[in-house]
C-alpha cells in the first residue's frame, strides 16, 4: 500500500461515468490501494442537496436524470442532454466547492459521479485534480454489469430499473465523452474489469 503522507501532492481524484460501469468498485479499490479514507459518491450528495435547495432547484431534481427531458419537450438526443446538462450544473457547483476544499486542504479525496461534465468544473479545480471517466463501450456488457451490481456495491437496489433506461444513460455518456477529448481528460473503457482495475491504479501510481 502507498503511503500518501510521503507525497508531496495529495490524490484529489475525480471519476465520472454513467451507472453499471465500475465507478464505486473501482473507488473503493483505489482507496484501499492508495490509502485514501474519504470517498464520496454523487448520488449521496444529490440526496444531501435535494431537501436544502430553493423550491425551482428541489424541482428541477425531482425526478431523476433519465426523466429530466420532460422538462425540455419531447424525447430526443438534445433534451436528454439538456435535461442532464441542467441537472449537472445544479449539483456541480457544490462538486466544485468539495474539491476546492479539498485542493486547498491538501486533503486526499475520491469523488465518483455520473455529472462528469469538464465545462461544469473551475479551471483551477480541473487543474489540481486528477480526473478521468471510465464507461462501456459494449452495450450489452454495460447491461449485464448493472443487472448483477447488487451481488457487489448495491446489495438492495436491482439493476434492471437502470438497464432499462440504458439508452438514455449512455446518451448522456456519450456527452461527457465528448467533453473528455475536448479537454484532454484520460478515459477507460471498463470491458474487462480486473483489467481496467489494475490499469487505473498504474496510472495513479505514476502521479502519485
Amino acid at each position: 500500500m502507498s503511503d500518501i503522507t510521503e507525497n508531496k501532492r495529495a490524490p484529489i481524484i475525480l471519476i465520472g461515468g454513467i451507472p453499471g460501469v465500475g465507478k464505486s468498485s473501482i473507488s473503493g479499490y483505489i482507496a484501499r490501494s492508495l490509502g485514501i479514507d474519504l470517498v464520496l459518491s454523487g448520488d449521496y450528495l444529490r440526496e444531501f442537496a435535494r431537501p436544502i435547495l430553493s423550491d425551482e432547484s428541489r424541482e428541477l431534481l425531482s425526478k431523476s436524470v433519465y426523466e429530466a427531458w420532460q422538462r425540455f419537450g419531447p424525447e430526443n438526443r438534445e433534451n436528454i442532454e439538456k435535461g442532464f446538462l441542467s441537472q449537472g450544473k445544479l449539483l456541480n457547483k457544490g462538486l466544485n466547492a468539495v474539491l476546492r476544499r479539498a485542493i486547498g486542504n491538501g486533503e486526499p479525496i475520491i469523488v465518483e459521479t455520473l455529472y462528469f461534465i469538464p465545462s461544469q468544473f473551475d479551471k483551477d479545480v480541473l487543474e489540481n485534480t486528477t480526473s478521468f471517466y471510465i464507461y462501456i463501450s459494449k452495450k450489452e456488457i454495460n447491461s449485464q454489469r448493472l443487472l448483477e451490481r447488487e451481488k457487489y456495491t448495491h446489495y438492495n437496489s436491482p439493476g434492471k430499473r437502470l438497464s432499462d433506461q440504458l439508452d438514455r444513460y449512455r446518451i448522456m455518456m456519450e456527452y461527457s465523452l465528448r467533453e473528455c477529448r475536448d479537454y484532454g481528460i484520460k478515459t477507460f473503457d471498463n470491458l474487462v474489469y480486473t483489467d481496467t482495475r489494475e490499469e487505473i491504479i498504474q496510472y495513479l501510481r505514476g502521479l502519485y
